[in-house]
Formats: structure tokens, C-alpha cells, sequence
């Protein structure tokens, strides 16, 4: 079993269309985009054969994995491949592609919830909103990073404002001049009958079930555009949860950190 490096996009993607027609639940963006995309790719060879691929980032965890379907009874091996060549020490992976999934926790030591995902049950709003939820233009760039960077601590210095801005997929919502909400309806370029939806609440208006509204309103937005709404969330993010629930939204499937060494007991 041979692991080869490789930006070939082009035998990637067939691989990965492959493997995205095998999901029992659509892909969570944020991984997607931002955390597969950032990783390492490999090739996996057997026998001088491309037999499928996998996504590595840079402390050694395993994102993804496909082997084509004649190879599937190899993922055992190739797992434990990966993990004696000391390429990974961890996975984190979901279940909407159990042959990896299962493989990995064969070989597990132990293994931790780490993020929800979320689909949309089609169902009629009760209530009317009153919100005022506007795409965000070029000229809020600014207050719209300094918003992320107050509320969630995040730096955006990598051009992803600007990016949903250009793609129309940034939304706000406002008073007097104060920005209340933020809300994303990133149209998916690789599942092209999903919508993966995202807010933030200003600290000093959570627990007003605005995170709820905001999210019924980005609902809307997404079957407008004939899109299948998603969302995702960190098990730790109790609120979150509940607002997302309360919108319409069931757990459909969970993303886990599988670890493959011991815990070592600190005495």
C-alpha cells in the first residue's frame, strides 16, 4: 500500500464525485470548504492501481477517505496502513459513508462527539417575522469583520467575508446602526441542491430567540432558490442547538474525533 502525495485535482474529483453519490446526508460545509479543503491529499496505490484517495491535515488526522467500490474490503487494512506509517494518529469523520467510518472504529482507542449536523424538515413558518434580514454589500466589509472578530473571536484575514459578499451569501441584520445577527446561505458548489445555512447573535441580544428567527428567515431564502437547507453546530453549543431545533431542524447524522492511540493516564 503506497500513499502519494498530489494536487491533481482533476483525478481527485472523480474520486470524490464518486464518494459524495454514497452519502446518506449531505456534507457539512465548514468541513468541506474549509477544513478538507485546507488538508493534504493522497493517492492510494495497491498493486500499481489508483485505487481511491484520502485528506490529511497537518496534525495528522484523517478527514477523508474513498476506495473504489471493488477495494471497499481493503479499508480495514488501509486504515491501518495510514496509522503505521504514522500519517495519522486520528480521524474525524461522520457516518453518512460507513465503510471508512466503521473501519476507523475498529480501530479506535476512544472517540468524541464533535460536531451536529442538521437537516430541514419541510414545514410552514407559524409566525410572520418582522426582521429586516438584508444581504450584506462591499461597504459593510468592515463592520461585518469586526463583528465576527468581537463576537466569535474570529480573525478573517484569509478573504472569507469578501467571498460570501461577492456570492451573495451574506446576510445582517440591523439596529440603528448596531448589527444584531449575521447569517450565511452559502449555496453549495459540489451538492447542488443544498443551502448550508449559519448565524451569529450579538451577545447583547441572545436569548431573545433571535438565532431561531434569523434562521427561519435564511430557511426561506434557500427553497426560494430551490435549495435544501442544512446547518451544524459543536456539541458543546447548547443554545445553538436549541435554536437551530426550535427553527425546524433535525440531527440527521454527527461528525466524531476518533482516536487511534492510548490516553496516556497523567498520575
Amino acid at each position: 500500500m503506497k500513499f502519494i502525495k498530489t494536487d491533481d485535482i482533476v483525478v481527485i474529483d472523480k474520486f470524490r464525485e464518486e464518494l459524495y453519490q454514497k452519502f446518506s446526508a449531505p456534507i457539512d460545509a465548514m468541513w468541506e470548504k474549509l477544513y478538507i479543503a485546507s488538508s493534504q491529499t493522497y493517492l492510494i496505490e495497491h498493486v500499481d492501481q489508483n485505487i481511491g484517495y484520502c485528506c490529511i491535515d497537518d496534525k495528522g488526522s484523517l478527514l477523508q477517505i474513498f476506495l473504489s467500490d471493488k477495494y471497499n474490503y481493503l479499508m480495514y487494512n488501509v486504515i491501518q496502513s495510514l496509522i503505521e506509517s504514522k500519517l495519522i494518529s486520528s480521524a474525524s469523520l461522520s457516518s453518512i459513508e460507513p465503510v471508512s467510518f466503521n473501519a476507523c472504529l475498529s480501530h479506535s482507542k476512544s472517540i468524541q462527539t464533535n460536531t451536529l449536523c442538521f437537516q430541514y424538515v419541510n414545514r410552514k413558518s407559524k409566525n410572520e417575522s418582522s426582521l429586516d434580514v438584508k444581504l450584506v454589500s462591499e461597504r459593510d466589509t468592515q463592520g461585518i469583520k469586526t463583528f465576527l472578530m468581537d463576537q466569535i473571536g474570529f480573525e478573517d484575514d484569509f478573504g472569507y467575508t469578501e467571498n460570501l459578499i461577492q456570492r451573495k451569501e451574506f446576510y445582517m441584520v440591523k439596529e440603528s446602526e448596531t448589527i444584531i445577527a449575521t447569517g450565511e446561505c452559502r449555496l453549495s458548489d459540489s451538492q447542488l441542491d443544498i443551502a448550508d445555512l449559519g448565524i451569529i447573535v450579538n451577545k447583547d441580544y441572545q436569548k431573545r430567540g433571535l438565532g431561531t428567527e434569523v434562521l427561519q428567515q435564511l430557511v426561506k431564502k434557500a427553497q426560494v432558490m430551490k435549495r435544501k437547507p442544512i446547518c451544524s453546530t459543536t456539541q458543546d453549543n447548547i443554545a445553538s442547538r436549541k435554536a437551530i431545533e426550535k427553527a425546524g431542524f433535525y440531527c440527521s447524522h454527527i461528525i466524531f474525533d476518533i482516536n487511534f492511540k492510548e490516553n496516556k493516564i497523567q498520575l
